[in-house]
């Protein structure tokens, strides 16, 4: 295990630094394109294979596959991604070198044909070569996914063995097929997935999201036979007319079902969209071998470099060609913590969330806008601030260097001036002992980003009492709670999981507004019902705060466990007036603890 008091390292990687490298596939390598394979149902799907020369004569190999709505064979040129133009809209992909023949977001035939294996990389059903017509639902593009499997396991060149690569939606496609247990599935590896679309992508914390899931539309239709419905449109008027049926539209994959061995990559620089679905596919697949691999740099720049390519292999390796290489004497959780935009450092630990996590209530004070050790029980606090534009900001200066890591949660007292209904955006920052912004790597190569975010909208508060921890608040999507005029209610806000360090002196930051607080274009919520004023009760019976994964524990009674925050729940709740059914709803479950 690395030491937790080693000093960072830097990224390299120039400030605003965008290169695209394109290099020719190595000669000895043989394609086969078009390939046909018969789905379930009849309908033919096409691939190409890239193998080794010798495969199927000399040595069986086993076998990579992605299948993709962008293109089995579209190069760099043809991606949905215009690199150049995320450079100008701010987003810079760093250092990216890739093959000629690598498909957007795959595995790059370059590299793994070379280290003994086949890639096998389809069109989904529907789009560019295959036939049929496309499909919005991972649920049928996970049975095709499955019969690229099993027929890429039974070729002449295959030894047999199978496993599933890519990232972003090639990841989130590996769930719900591995969930299947196509036969000759040995491993998956994916990296930054989305692992619920409703609650990770389509409707944050109830809030639609619009800009990352119109690019997403856009990008599945570019090759498609046809077009479909755009999410961004019908979403609002699903979520809140039909919150059953919605869920049935985009469910989320049987994750419980997974079994084969995984290596699951997350980014904490992809506070949107994947962040969340890497590491909750990660916390609950059955695999009874599976690692976390963390990083919190740029993503495309960090799944295609040496290092991230060396570890899943060595993964690979192991399950796929069953080489004795100790893989699996490998601590389970790769650990990236940042210091700032290019420096971190890195250590392996056995678990997720990390064993000795402490958790740290730091109380809102509108009195200095501080976040304190100590709850102001003696009198109550309220704030007003309009929604067009204004922010509460609340600041916590660390007397000694701290290590933030795993899951936080933001408790608040809110109420809706002349509204019955709110949007809330938090996002916790980090200040230099100079008062300077220190920013981190963000979505899609955004250098502005913040250490992590959460969203809410109040209609949507109630909790899954099941799943719900005091530290991870999950919310029930089917119950939606308006507000009553003048009503004072609390919400618990799920902030995205991240490791970040703090150096004596240094501040966090919160910051809550009814507003997205990145300026990054790519990510965001456009169509939010705020209006009019909101208002933050503080002190006194209102204890909204928030709560922090410190590690490793700080010697001081403030620091307090999850089964300390539970007595504290009971303690509060014993002091209030609080119905009876919202007690059952909001109260920690020590049975999950």
């Amino acid at each position: 295990m690395v030491s937790r008091g080693r000093l960072p390292a830097s990224d390299p990687t120039p400030l605003r630094h965008h290169n695209v490298v394109v290099h020719a596939l190595p000669d000895d390598i043989v394609v086969d394109r078009d390939l046909p394979i018969r789905a379930g149902d009849g309908t033919v799907l096409r691939a190409d294979v890239y193998r080794p020369a010798g495969a199927g004569t000399s040595g069986r190999c086993p076998t990579l596959v992605a299948v993709t709505p962008y293109g089995k064979n579209a190069g760099v040129d043809r991606y949905p991604v215009d690199f150049d133009d995320l450079a100008e809209s701010g987003n810079h992909v760093g250092e990216l070198e890739l093959s000629e023949c690598t498909s957007f977001e795959a595995p790059d035939p370059a590299y793994w044909v070379p280290h003994g294996y086949v890639v096998v990389v389809a069109d989904m059903r529907g789009y560019h070569a295959s036939d049929g017509r496309p499909r919005l639902l991972l649920g049928r593009a996970a049975l095709d996914c499955a019969a690229v499997v099993e027929w890429a396991g039974s070729q002449e060149w295959s030894n047999g063995k199978v496993g599933l690569a890519g990232a972003d939606y090639l990841a989130t496609l590996q769930w719900y097929t591995a969930a299947l247990n196509p036969p000759g599935l040995a491993a998956i590896a994916p990296w930054e997935s989305v692992s619920d679309p409703c609650r990770d992508i389509l409707t944050q914390g109830g809030i639609p999201e619009t800009r990352y899931s119109e690019f997403w539309y856009r990008a599945m239709n570019t090759g498609a036979h046809g077009g479909a419905a755009s999410p961004s449109r019908f979403t609002p008027w699903l979520l809140h007319r039909f919150p059953d049926f919605f869920r049935h539209v985009a469910p989320p994959p049987r994750l419980e079902d997974i079994t084969v061995p995984a290596l699951v990559g997350v980014s904490w620089s992809d506070q949107g969209p994947r962040t969340r679905g890497s590491v909750e596919g990660y916390r609950r697949i059955g695999s009874e071998h599976k690692w976390l691999y963390t990083h919190g740099r740029k993503i495309w720049q960090t799944f295609y470099s040496s290092e991230a390519l060396d570890f899943q292999r060595r993964f690979f390796d192991r399950f796929l060609k069953d080489e004795e290489n100790g893989f699996e004497n490998t601590p389970r959780v790769r650990l990236e913590t940042r210091h700032d935009l290019r420096s971190y450092t890195e250590r392996y630990e056995t678990e997720w969330p990390l064993p000795d996590t402490r958790y740290l209530a730091l109380h809102l004070d509108h009195t200095n806008s501080e976040l304190s050790v100590v709850p102001c029980e003696n009198r109550e606090f309220r704030r007003t601030f309009p929604v067009a534009g204004d922010e509460l900001v609340f600041t916590h200066i660390f007397d000694e260097d701290t290590e933030i890591t795993g899951h936080a949660a933001l408790r608040l007292w809110v109420q809706a001036k002349d509204a019955n209904d709110m949007d809330l955006f938090v996002g916790l920052a980090k200040r230099d002992e100079d008062g300077r912004d220190v920013w981190f790597e963000g979505h899609g190569g955004y250098e502005k980003g913040f250490v992590a975010h959460g969203w809410l909208r109040v209609s949507r508060r109630a909790l899954d009492p099941e799943a719900s921890t005091a530290y991870r608040p999950v919310h029930d999507p089917k119950k939606y709670w308006p507000l009553l005029p003048d009503q004072i209610v609390p919400v618990d806000i799920e902030i995205m999981p991240h490791s970040t360090f703090f150096e004596a002196g240094s501040a966090l930051v919160l910051v809550i507004a009814g507003h997205d607080l990145d300026e990054n274009p790519r990510v965001g919520h456009d169509r939010t019902i705020n209006k009019g004023f909101h208002i933050v009760h503080t002190g006194g019976p209102f204890d909204s705060h928030l709560l922090l994964p410190v590690v490793p524990q700080p010697a001081r009674e403030s620091v307090a466990t999850v089964e300390d925050e539970a007595v504290a729940y009971d303690h509060l709740l014993d002091r209030m007036e609080i119905p009876v059914a919202w007690t059952a709803l909001t109260r920690p479950s020590r049975a999950r603890l």
